[in-house]
Formats: structure tokens, C-alpha cells, sequence
């Protein structure tokens, strides 16, 4: 039989501490790390969110470029407006007097036909447009339909 002796003094050994079971935190240098990275991130996107917002201000600006275009040309076109180049045009719903638009009508090259070209502008300052669109269309000429009418009618 095998008997077993224990001593009363008997203490287990001591565990062996590492480094990693000292340090119950971070250090000042981990820290102060990633709060610099933290903070770089956030630069970051920062300025791509601000990037975003200068494209979907210009992209509305833009957009409404084309559509104040347009109408200018419809008029012109439909006989609302007359027929003749103008310059530095204000817009009637355009409570900030931002908007500008011009017309130019020349010769077609062919007898009674009429080259149009509309350009609308925004101009938040006064000098400089931030955003511009130009609409060229031809159009038979309505005076050569006048004069035909009053031959006629005579």
C-alpha cells in the first residue's frame, strides 16, 4: 500500500506574474495614439462629407440652370417672348435677384430660319456665375408668317 505524507507547511507555488497580468489599464502613450488616429478619421470625413455637400449644392444650382433655360426657350420658341437678343435679363420668381438671363437670335443661315441661344446664369454675387447653362435651338422665323398673313389679307 502506498500512503501519502502531507506536509502542514505545505504552500502552492506561486504563480509567475507576467507583464501582461500586471497592467490592469493603458498607457499615456496608447492613449494619446488613438485619439490621433481618432481625430485623423474624423478629418476625413469631414471633409468628404463637406465635398458631398459643395457637389449637391452645385448639382441643384445645375439642374435649376437647365430648367430656367428651358423655360426662357419655350417662351421664345412658343411666341410668348419676343424674338430678339437681350441681355442681363432678371427672372420674375427669383425673390434673390441671383438669376440672370440673356438671348441671342442670328441668322439661321437658311432665309427664315433663326438661330437662338439662351444663357441663364447664377450669379450670387454679381460678377461671377457658380453655375451656368446655355440652350442653342433654331426656329422658322415668325415675321416671314406675318408678312405672308398681310399679303394675303390684303
Amino acid at each position: 500500500m502506498i500512503s501519502v505524507i502531507k506536509r502542514p507547511n505545505h504552500r502552492p507555488l506561486a504563480k509567475r506574474s507576467s507583464h501582461a497580468d500586471r497592467r490592469r489599464g493603458l498607457s499615456l502613450l496608447e492613449v494619446l495614439i488613438s485619439v490621433a488616429i481618432f481625430l485623423g478619421a474624423l478629418t476625413v470625413i469631414m471633409f468628404a462629407l463637406n465635398t458631398g455637400q459643395r457637389s449637391e449644392i452645385a448639382a441643384r444650382l445645375q439642374s435649376e440652370a437647365v430648367l430656367r433655360c428651358e423655360a426662357v426657350m419655350g417662351e421664345i420658341v412658343s411666341g410668348v417672348s419676343e424674338a430678339t437678343s437681350s441681355d442681363g435679363n432678371k427672372f420674375s420668381d427669383d425673390e434673390e435677384g441671383t438669376w440672370e438671363w440673356s438671348a441671342e437670335v442670328t441668322d439661321g443661315g437658311v432665309t427664315g430660319l433663326l438661330q437662338v441661344t439662351v444663357v441663364v446664369e447664377h450669379k450670387p454675387n454679381g460678377d461671377n456665375p457658380n453655375a451656368a447653362f446655355s440652350l442653342v435651338r433654331y426656329m422658322r422665323d415668325p415675321q416671314i408668317f406675318l408678312d405672308a398673313a398681310m399679303q394675303e389679307s390684303e
